[in-house]
């Protein structure tokens, strides 16, 4: 028998040779049994093994493969030394930095044990009602045992194969209050051999994947008062973060490629690490607002990418089911990231599905203003229900199939950086043209008005305003409304009814909340105005209001008024000066567009163009 040699710093193991497991110092550990001291032999390394296994200091590692151990089938191996070898014909890479992996070039096939990329240290895992899910990838056939261990004592234990045809093993721990820390440990036994894997400081709690563009890139260090929001750590040490790399792929990847950010208690290092670099700042703000009222551990992922359409996000089944061309590329003015179809869903929000969430907040849209923007009504809603869909399966059921998806609708742009309609447009797709979420078409969704936090002097362009605050703020409102059940405001007023009373010239407005009027606007509103075929959208000044209506004069519009809308334009207002609010919660009126189906006698009802 060809012998199977790991090695890893003073950890060895050898087949047929047995190996009992043992535990030393790390999160994996394995060795052959240790020579008597006495013992001088020269080993096939031609040092004395007494010498091999003389304890020493932990020097800073100089990874060096061991294939002097392969040639001469023995299980020695220098302590800085980490190689994983399989006699003729393998290739031998290093370990990573939660296990032991192997690929053989005659195809034998990868035999190495670990868990997958974004299962380490401080992590969060999804608390109860639902099972967090552990996994990684093992030798074909052998089995795995999680414990989990809170204080060095066993509370749970699962076990489970490797999977033959795709060398993973899965565990769903049993739902657990939200809390911790605790140690989780997988072993791997195969026949006499044994490894052991760990990772510590986990806590349950509630874990929210964070996606999109370049708004959601932004870091702590780029949005206002950053000096302040990076110093506020210390009392959110229970908000662990994680940062995925910006990589691409033609076809669906098993597991990340690559960390940026691996779990880690926030620190102004990690918060503020340069512009649109490692953590995201929305992301962040968002978690941080939750743990304010929830109290116990949130996890938060960020997956995202700077000027990147929703093709990239987007599954190739969802595109297809969209009727989105293959053809076609973004205006090479606007083309920052990569906008092919599916890669960024490949390399990046894929291979989290087995992860068990609570929930996924999503910033995007600005890079789909001049790109299938009349598509965005379709893509939107399918890549909600896509990756819902793709969740649900990956985590075994326990992510819920409907799991609350939150969104930022689109801030300004100054005059000149998208079409004048572009942006609206995009602004209303965002709700499958609804206007507001929920809705038939995007159940269990929430919505960050951000028409009013335009930034005309952002150093990054006025297309990233820098308050993120109250994005997040906003977004958390929602969270606490659809995921957590809790009764209170989190989307601004919508009228109701809108009656045309022609004998007064005026159109009534009645909201379904109370509003507030912060001030007067002749311009913000306008009414469709339709004569032979023709449409022709004409301001329509406010006129009185009260509680929960208000009237707009009309009599600018000599003809059959068939629609209005309202805050329909890339910059509707100053930062925080629209003129319509919530009447306590300072949440702004989101933008619409809605058919006048009431005229006088004789009118002949069209919406406009």
């Amino acid at each position: 028998m060809v012998p199977v040699v790991f090695s890893r710093c003073r950890e060895t193991v050898s087949s047929p040779v047995p190996a009992p497991s043992f535990h030393y110092g790390g999160r994996r550990e394995a060795r052959a049994p240790r020579r008597p001291r006495t013992a001088s032999r020269t080993s096939g390394l031609g040092r004395a093994e007494s010498e091999l296994f003389r304890p020493a200091p932990r020097p800073r590692p100089r990874w060096r493969p061991c294939p002097e151990a392969c040639a001469a089938g023995t299980a020695s191996c220098q302590h800085d030394c980490v190689g994983i070898c399989l006699g003729s014909g393998a290739t031998v890479i290093p370990a990573g930095p939660r296990g032991f992996g192997l690929f053989s070039s005659d195809k034998v096939g990868y035999v190495g044990f670990r868990f997958a990329s974004y299962i380490d240290d401080y992590m969060v895992l999804q608390r109860e009602p639902a099972g967090a899910v552990i996994w990684g990838y093992g030798t074909p056939r052998a089995t795995v045992t999680v414990t989990l261990c809170r204080d060095q004592e066993p509370i749970m234990k699962k076990g489970t194969r490797v999977k033959a045809d795709s060398n993973t093993w899965t565990v769903v721990l049993d739902p657990m209050k939200p809390g911790g820390p605790y140690e989780v440990m997988a072993q791997q036994t195969l026949g006499r051999i044994n490894f052991t894997l760990r990772v510590h400081d986990v806590l349950f709690g509630d874990v929210w994947l964070c996606s999109g563009q370049s708004n959601m890139k932004m870091t702590v260090s780029q949005v206002f008062n950053a000096t302040g929001e990076l110093s506020n750590t210390a009392a959110y040490q229970s908000v662990r973060i994680l940062s995925v790399s910006s990589t691409q792929a033609q076809q669906e990847l098993e597991d990340l490629a690559k960390v940026d950010l691996r779990w880690s208690k926030p620190t102004s290092k990690n918060l503020g690490h340069g512009n649109f670099t490692y953590m995201s700042a929305v992301c962040w703000l968002f978690g941080r607002f939750l743990y304010d009222t929830l109290r116990y551990p949130v996890g938060l992922l960020s997956s995202s990418w700077s000027g990147t359409p929703i093709e990239a996000w987007s599954s190739r089944r969802s595109l297809e089911a969209c009727g989105v061309p293959r053809s076609g590329s973004m205006p090479s003015d606007l083309k920052i990231g990569p906008s092919a179809h599916s890669v960024l869903w490949n390399a990046m929000i894929h291979p989290l599905r087995n992860m068990t969430l609570k929930g996924v907040i999503w910033y995007q849209g600005e890079s789909n203003v001049n790109f299938n923007r009349d598509l965005y009504n379709c893509t939107f809603p399918l890549l909600i229900d896509d990756w819902r869909q793709t969740f649900h399966d990956g985590s075994q059921g326990q992510t819920e199939r409907l799991f609350p998806f939150g969104f930022v609708q689109l801030s300004s742009y100054l005059s000149g950086e998208a079409l004048h309609d572009g942006l609206p447009q995009i602004r209303w797709h965002q709700t499958a043209d609804f206007g507001y979420v929920p809705n038939q078409r995007m159940p269990n969704t929430f919505m960050a008005a951000a028409v009013d936090l335009c930034d005309r002097n952002s150093p990054f362009g006025s297309i990233h305003p820098r308050d993120k605050q109250t994005v997040a703020y906003r977004l958390h409102l929602g969270a606490r409304a659809l995921a957590y059940g809790e009764k209170l405001i989190f989307q601004g007023p919508l009228p109701q009814k809108i009656e045309l009373l022609a004998d007064t010239g005026l159109l009534n407005l009645t909201y379904s909340q109370p509003i507030e009027v912060q001030r007067r606007d002749d311009k913000i509103f306008e009414v469709s105005c339709c004569s032979d075929h023709q449409c022709t959208w004409l301001p329509a000044p406010m006129d009185t209001f009260s509680t929960q209506t208000l009237a707009l004069n009309i009599t600018s519009c000599h003809d059959t008024p068939a629609a209005l809308r309202y805050a329909w334009t890339p910059w509707p207002c100053e930062y925080k000066q629209c003129p319509l609010y919530h009447l306590t919660s300072t949440l702004p009126a989101p933008p619409f567009i809605a058919p006048i189906t009431n005229p006088s006698p004789g009118y002949h009802s069209r919406t406009a163009k």
